[in-house]
């Protein structure tokens, strides 16, 4: 790309110049003649040669031309631009942030499930926006935990406000005043505690039950006649057993942050991204992008890229298997209520291959197992 200046000469022999221009192989462009003087555009290479050779002319320099004009504009209100830039980043940022949380609907109960599921999902006041797609997606896992409270969830976008409109499920009681039914066994097990409100129970403390067992019955009877039928409810808690496998590494790869935290920015365009900066941390770091905003097809993010160590642990063969024991309690505990423990667990079977642990296990665990049964 040639460098272009605009310069002017002042000559009252404008065609004398012009030869002479001519046999330095000059390249002139736009001439303007004026008075005593004559206006064009020249290459800047070019410039040097009229300076060294027509040393008796007056050579004056306008203007730069084309980019290289741009690049000067620029360089000389750079702090101007640099503003206006920071100030539309700024812009931008901020009309994508979300400042305030409307959820609409009376129950102040609904209204803090909501809330609480909408801050496990990253969405928060001052937090950024999320896409269309996304909320869509925390609208379904919303309606799949609460499928008894969340008829019908709708997420809008005005502005910096999140309006959030949901319709409670109204579930009709199917257990009425007439309706019968027995508290049954969902799981085979030993009885460890029964609690009656309704109905007879028909299990004692200490007592095998199968699968399908009645443990309250809902027909009340005196003499081995049926006096009245209810609908039993209490609760019945039995110990039972699982058979339970895990598999497990003797050498783990573990990821440490230094505490080192820089920030680079990324633009995305379908599944290509660019980073524009040179990252400041290692090679080995772990990265979050915050999406900024979107503009004519590009996204655009906040990238923040956390420096991290690793380090290789070998477990012994006892270690691994601690290890093992341990994440096989955690995930059960996951599914246990507050009346809900593990009583005892026994390794049935281990074995080392390929640089694994595998486990079988016994677990015995103290669950609820009474579930109704309507006749």
């Amino acid at each position: 790309m040639k460098h272009y200046v605009l310069v002017r000469i002042k000559t009252p022999k404008k065609t004398s110049l012009l030869l002479k221009l001519n046999r330095l192989n000059v390249d002139i462009k736009e001439i303007v003649y004026e008075k005593d003087s004559l206006t064009f555009k020249i290459d800047k290479q070019d410039l040097k040669k009229v300076k060294k050779y027509l040393v008796s002319y007056q050579v004056e320099i306008l203007d730069e031309t084309g980019v290289y004009k741009l690049k000067k504009e620029l360089k000389k209100n750079n702090l101007i631009i640099t503003g206006i830039f920071f100030a539309v980043i700024i812009f931008m940022i901020l009309s994508n942030i979300i400042v305030k949380i409307n959820i609409i609907h009376e129950d102040s109960t609904l209204r803090e499930l909501i809330l609480e599921s909408l801050k496990e999902e990253g969405v928060t006041t001052l937090s950024f926006k999320k896409s269309y797609d996304e909320y869509e997606r925390i609208i379904e896992h919303i309606k799949d935990e609460y499928p008894n409270q969340i008829e019908w969830l709708e997420i809008d976008v005005e502005g910096m406000v999140l309006n959030v409109r949901v319709e409670e499920r109204i579930i009709k009681e199917y257990e009425q005043s007439d309706s019968s039914c027995h508290i049954v066994a969902s799981k085979s097990g030993i009885i460890e505690s029964i609690t009656t409100q309704k109905g007879v129970a028909e299990v004692s403390i200490h007592d095998y039950v199968k699968k399908g067992d009645i443990l309250i019955n809902g027909n009340i009877k005196l003499n081995e006649e049926i006096k009245e039928s209810v609908c039993a409810s209490g609760s019945v808690y039995a110990e039972v057993w699982y058979h339970v496998n895990a598999g497990l590494p003797l050498t783990e790869i573990k990821e440490t942050d230094t505490g080192k935290m820089r920030y680079n920015l990324m633009i995305k365009k379908g599944s290509e991204e660019t980073v524009l900066l040179k990252s400041r941390v290692g090679e080995e770091k772990r990265v979050e992008n915050v999406l900024l905003f979107r503009i004519f097809g590009f996204e655009f993010y906040l990238q923040k890229e956390y420096e991290i160590e690793t380090s290789t642990i070998t477990y012994t063969e006892e270690e691994a298997l601690e290890k093992g024991i341990s994440l096989i309690n955690e995930k059960l505990e996951l599914k246990l209520d507050n009346f809900e423990e593990i009583i005892e667990e026994k390794v049935l079977q281990k074995e080392l291959k390929n640089n694994n642990i595998y486990i079988d296990m016994f677990v015995a665990v103290k669950e609820q197992i009474g579930i109704k049964e309507y006749f």
